[in-house]
């Protein structure tokens, strides 16, 4: 019994997990544990970011006055039942980014200005260039920018219900880029190394047979004559 009661209280102490907390004092938490948690409220993560859906909008209409989201692509004005007088629409920065740690991945909305930041493009000229050109938003300076980098998000899970239907989502309140080179971003750009074609290993071959005859081989010393 005595010599039993250390080795259970290390594995006891061992398991328990240790509570990782951000410069501000906040409780970190994995993404998994996000997916799992019932309660709705807000998170902090340390995650990579990634751009799955290349053809979303990135952009939706909202009426200048109640900010309301309008399912439409036609700026023109319009009577509003909300703000009960006729209105413009204006174009608002909203699309769909993908989360990453090494527990899963998962998706949230960003908007506004942390979305405009994110692009590095205003609402009008990603409306512009998504919804009246038909045109898809170059993203691979965004791409490139995001496998290098971890942040530190503010996440907000919040849900919904609509015809006996609850819809669970999250949105990003704020987030802010750490110093260090995540693990899983040298993995995802990483090449790895080519064998060698048969047509190479030939041109090897014929290289290492067309050696000068006459070059200088490499010395070695006599094998010294063991005396009886």
């Amino acid at each position: 019994m005595l010599l039993s009661s250390p080795s259970d209280t290390t594995s006891t102490s061992s398991s328990i997990t240790p509570m990782i907390v951000t410069h501000s004092g906040q409780q970190l938490i994995s993404i998994a544990d996000i997916s799992s948690a019932a309660s709705m409220g807000v998170f902090y993560v340390h995650v990579e970011m990634a751009i799955l859906d290349e053809f979303q909008d990135f952009c939706v209409l909202e009426c200048s006055g109640c900010k309301q989201k309008k399912r439409t692509k036609d700026r023109k004005d319009f009577d509003c039942p909300k703000c009960n007088r006729k209105t413009s629409l204006v174009p608002r920065c909203s699309f769909q980014i993908d989360l990453i740690d090494n527990t899963a991945t998962t998706t949230a909305s960003i908007s506004t200005e942390l979305g405009e930041k994110l692009l590095s493009m205003i609402a009008e000229d990603i409306f512009d260039i998504t919804c009246t050109k038909r045109q898809s938003l170059s993203l691979n300076r965004v791409h490139e920018m995001l496998s290098t980098k971890v942040f530190e998000i503010h996440l907000r899970k919040s849900s919904w219900s609509s015809s006996n239907t609850t819809t669970t989502t999250l949105s990003i309140l704020s987030y802010m880029e750490k110093q260090h080179t995540p693990q899983s971003a040298t993995d995802r750009t990483s090449k790895k190394i080519k064998p060698l074609e048969i047509s190479e290993v030939e041109v090897m071959a014929t290289t290492a047979a067309a050696a000068p005859s006459n070059a200088v081989g490499k010395f070695e010393p006599p094998t010294p004559t063991k005396k009886v």
